[in-house]
């Protein structure tokens, strides 16, 4: 599903370039993401960024890929925005963005992408999980996480779990903040993920928006889990596939359009080739028939000689559509190219889109014990099962399975179905997708 928003009106924003790729257009440079956790295990993510334009002609729109979905997302630009889309698939987004005003060359823009995620935290035990990965196409970017009021980080033996290495911890005196600055010479997917609990449980859901200090108050405990996940927020070009479909279909009904006037064409020089062949039958007759045979055949060879202008008219106007046509048979080619083009990195987007949902799959998992993926699998076997048939099936006491049953749905990855007058158990829609 596309989700569409604009300043003025509802419009749905697809960029997309017919003869040529031009993810060289522009370059990133001061990337900045602040990533604030909510005690809901919401994340208030906030991206920006300057867009150089590298290109002879105007930039006018950009297209950008976050490897999570986003929600109640806002986009702002100081060359203005016209419209934006954002496109959902298999917790991927693409967001394509059109400027109000044009970026000339050698310009620049600064952008900024305020977004909630909420699919990258998982809970067990009290013992909260945060993966994200971020890929840094500038040379310079600083990456933030501001953990929840009462949050501390897990640290096995006396050594903090937060890799990659290169960060430094600070406090407002409210949240637990790391921070990674980073200085570049290639593109690089940076992962980070997150272990930590809270020292007190906060009394209400909040967000706040902490002023940074240099001092280090106290040390945070994060656990940073797994490799890069998926090479997803990266800005690019793209060609929509779509707008090269109905822009071939139009060139086809052109290409027939223009055979069609031939084919009326090549009809008319036959009729006056029977023309001539009459006049020249009518002359033939004059010569021998009338008196003044002379002054018809001049008034004959003159109606002649505009046919025959009219003829090679014809000609001339034959060799430029033939020209137009080989012209639009090359442009046809082009685009098939493109095309393919286009259907390889589709292919490329869903392999690494697959194997990211795969990963994570595998996480979630790894978190279950033994008799939580017990009840897990006879829920996914039967489809709806209640709590006694549990019982009876596993052969787990009542206390046991009531207790395992509320861990799960605390967790959201089961949840109560009212069928008929029985409450039964079925998975939640998300823990379909991961289990």
């Amino acid at each position: 599903m596309i989700y569409i928003k604009t300043k003025d009106v509802i419009i749905f924003l697809l960029l997309f370039f017919v003869a040529f790729n031009v993810s060289s257009a522009y370059v990133i440079k001061n990337l900045n993401i602040d990533c604030i956790v909510t005690p809901d295990d919401t994340i208030n993510e906030t991206i920006s960024f300057v867009i150089y334009n590298n290109e002879d002609k105007n930039l006018s729109h950009i297209s950008y890929t976050i490897p999570q979905t986003i929600r109640n997302f806002t986009i702002n630009a100081s060359a203005g925005v016209k419209g934006y889309s954002a496109l959902y698939n298999e917790g991927v987004t693409e967001i394509a963005i059109e400027f109000e005003k044009p970026i000339p060359k050698g310009g620049y823009t600064n952008i900024t992408i305020n977004c909630f995620v909420n699919d990258a935290i998982w809970t067990k035990n009290g013992i909260k999980q945060l993966i994200l990965s971020f890929p840094i196409t500038s040379k310079n970017a600083t990456i933030k996480i501001v953990l929840p009021p009462g949050a501390v980080i897990l640290s096995p033996q006396g050594t903090l779990l937060v890799t990659p290495s290169g960060y430094k911890i600070t406090t407002d005196g409210k949240h637990q903040i790391i921070v990674w600055d980073l200085s570049l010479n290639k593109e690089i997917t940076f992962t980070i993920t997150v272990k930590y609990t809270f020292i007190s449980y906060p009394g209400q859901n909040i967000i706040e928006q902490p002023a940074i200090n240099n001092n280090l108050k106290y040390l945070l405990i994060i656990a940073i889990f797994g490799t890069a996940i998926f090479g997803g927020l990266f800005v690019k070009e793209k060609i929509s596939k779509r707008k090269i479909i109905e822009r071939t279909k139009n060139i086809k009904n052109e290409l027939t359009s223009l055979k069609n006037k031939l084919k009326e064409k090549e009809e008319e020089i036959k009729n006056l080739a029977i023309k001539i062949k009459d006049l020249e039958d009518k002359l033939s007759k004059a010569n021998k028939n009338l008196l003044n045979k002379d002054e018809i055949i001049s008034v004959l060879n003159e109606r002649i000689s505009e046919y025959e202008s009219q003829i090679q008219k014809l000609l001339d106007e034959n060799i430029i559509y033939k020209e137009k046509i080989e012209s639009l048979n090359k442009y046809i080619e082009t685009l098939k190219k493109e095309n393919d083009k286009l259907k390889d990195k589709v292919r490329e987007l869903s392999d690494i889109a697959k194997k990211y949902m795969e990963e994570k799959r595998g996480v979630l998992w790894s978190f279950l014990t033994e008799d939580e993926k017990i009840i897990i699998d006879l829920i996914k076997k039967h489809g709806h099962i209640t709590q006694k048939e549990i019982v009876e099936i596993t052969g787990m006491s009542k206390p046991k399975v009531s207790r395992i049953i509320s861990e799960l749905e605390d967790r959201k990855i089961i949840r109560k179905e009212k069928i008929g007058r029985i409450n039964k158990l079925t998975l939640t829609e998300e823990s379909k997708k991961l289990l």
